[in-house]
């Protein structure tokens, strides 16, 4: 099959927006890069059809504006006849590019470190590795993003989430789908009806969850402060903090307050290493 190419030279991390309904969506950011370099490829006969018709429009940087990136803008045929064409859109960057990117059923990785992200899918697998700012909607598909230095704002219907360090203040909501957070730094908010939560390890500030059936499970590290503020209605609680030796002594430097209808809570002591805030 056909493949179309594009090269650009960038001098500074660009914008990157992506439209692809079937197939995928590939983004890698590459250190100390200086190039922006774009391909896309047909996976069926519907999309080397029309593989002609994809838009790749590259905006130069105004050399006048210090704050002016690169903009890269990927957009193919979205129907011929009663087919979907599926492509595989493949992008190399420099690091710390911005992107917008939308797909329906076309999974999407993203590796390497980006700035702030705006990615939406519906049954697609959204795969992020970190990032600055991260707005995430996804219907059934699973979606895994490892870091995210600032804010996080995830949305799922019935797709599981995963997330690996959070640095920031972070916002989840999911009806069935399960939620897996390894570390946390700042304020958490995570509701979900039906499915089940888990904090790896939470090192300070705020941690709220809301759950209907589902079961919740958060470790906090060693040495912390912390107020606890729990309610269930049938579900069964239990704690293991009772004996922190540090729990009426000023402050609380962790708050988790947690609410369950019929879901159990589970509040254990981790010994994962402390999450390093970012700095800005």
């Amino acid at each position: 099959m056909s493949v179309r190419k594009h090269v650009a030279v960038v001098g500074r991390p660009p914008r990157i927006e992506v439209r692809n309904p079937a197939g995928s969506v590939t983004v890698e950011a590459l250190e100390g890069a200086e190039q922006l370099e774009v391909r896309v490829e047909p996976l069926d006969d519907a999309a080397e059809q029309l593989l002609d018709r994809v838009e790749i429009d590259v905006r130069e940087a105004e050399p006048d504006r210090a704050d002016s990136p690169t903009r890269l803008r990927v957009t193919v045929p979205e129907r011929r006849l009663l087919r979907t064409p599926a492509f595989a859109i493949r992008i190399t960057t420099p690091a710390g590019a911005a992107a917008r990117i939308a797909v329906a059923s076309a999974d999407m990785e993203l590796t390497g470190r980006f700035g702030a992200l705006e990615l939406t899918g519906a049954s697609a697998e959204l795969d992020v590795e970190q990032g600055t700012d991260v707005h995430l909607r996804t219907a059934s598909g699973d979606a895994r993003v490892g870091t995210v230095d600032g804010r996080a704002s995830i949305g799922s219907a019935s797709g599981d989430v995963r997330v690996g360090r959070a640095l920031g203040p972070l916002q989840l909501r999911t009806a069935s789908g399960d939620v897996s957070v390894e570390q946390t730094a700042d304020t958490v908010s995570i509701s979900t009806t039906s499915g089940d939560v888990t904090v790896g390890a939470a090192t300070g500030g705020a941690v709220q969850i809301k759950t209907v059936s589902g079961d919740t499970s958060v470790g906090v590290v060693p040495g912390l402060r912390v107020w606890l503020d729990l309610s269930s209605v049938s579900g069964r609680m239990d704690s293991q903090l009772e004996d922190d030796d540090r729990s009426g002594d000023g402050p609380p430097e962790l708050t988790l307050t947690l609410r369950s209808v019929s879901g159990d809570m589970r509040i254990h002591r981790t010994t994962a290493a402390p999450v390093a805030r970012a700095t800005p």
